[in-house]
């Protein structure tokens, strides 16, 4: 019951203390060069994993145990927060500031604390991405997951790609096709594949329906052009939780990749 109040308190005095963080930085030896808030704002990805997993500090040093001492894991996993989120500010419903009070209890268990190892599956990730397709501009999701290779390498892979600007497809297929009488001509109409400009056509439905590589055979004929990344999503899961971790972009210190949601599993 101790430990849950304490949760509780933590996440109420976030949002005063950020003030008071900024003091403790300035007294640091930092260059005063550098503004203070520089060093709150989680500026990479990475960044976040290392302030997650209480490896690195607001500095990028390692935590020492003079830092363990003045600022527990728990304290400095609420600055990971979005503090701007209206469910940890609604005072007329404590369901979410409660979800997260477990979350973070879960996840600071002695007997089973929790990282985030970016390469083991844990992590997977989406991003918004603007398209030219057929002379439109669309909007298409792309799921990305890290793959480990036999040499212990890594690399991000595409899973998945949600997209609507492939809709009209079914029109195509009911044009394009191997007659079902084509065994009587020793399928001599095969030969149509030739002066067709996506011979995907001629596949199973269920690879002509896949949007996920019709975006690839699109990308490879020319006809889908990749504009921009719009925004970038990070999924974690941890076990009987799901985190989401956004980028902010503001000037305030509680800025960068922060956790925007918190969902049991």
């Amino acid at each position: 019951m101790k430990n849950h109040l304490f949760l509780i308190l933590a996440f109420i005095a976030l949002f005063s203390s950020f003030s008071a963080w900024s003091q403790h930085l300035a007294n640091t030896s930092i260059s005063t060069d550098t503004p203070d808030q520089y060093y709150l704002q989680v500026k990479q990805f990475n960044e976040f994993i290392d302030r997650f997993n209480y490896s690195s500090d607001w500095k990028g040093n390692r935590i020492t145990s003079d830092f363990k001492a003045k600022v527990p894991r728990v304290k400095y996993l609420s600055y990971l927060f979005n503090i701007e989120d209206s469910r940890l500010q609604n005072a007329a419903d404590s369901s979410y500031r409660n979800r997260c009070n477990q979350f973070l209890s879960d996840v600071v268990n002695p007997d089973s604390p929790q990282l985030i190892s970016l390469f083991s599956g844990q992590v997977t990730t989406k991003a918004l991405v603007k398209i030219s397709y057929k002379g439109k501009n669309q909007n298409c999701t792309v799921y990305f997951l890290p793959e480990v290779l036999p040499d212990r390498s890594a690399k991000w892979v595409i899973s998945k790609v949600e997209t609507s600007c492939f809709k009209n497809m079914d029109d195509s297929l009911k044009t394009y096709f191997i007659a079902p009488n084509s065994h009587e001509t020793s399928f001599i109409n095969l030969k149509r594949i030739e002066n067709i400009s996506n011979p995907i056509y001629f596949y199973p439905s269920s690879i002509t329906t896949d949007t996920s590589l019709l975006f690839m055979t699109e990308v490879a004929a020319n006809r889908l052009t990749i504009n921009n990344i719009e925004k970038v999503t990070y999924l974690i899961t941890f076990p009987n939780w799901i985190i989401t971790v956004e980028e902010f972009n503001r000037s305030s210190n509680n800025s960068g990749w922060l956790i925007s949601n918190v969902e049991l599993l």
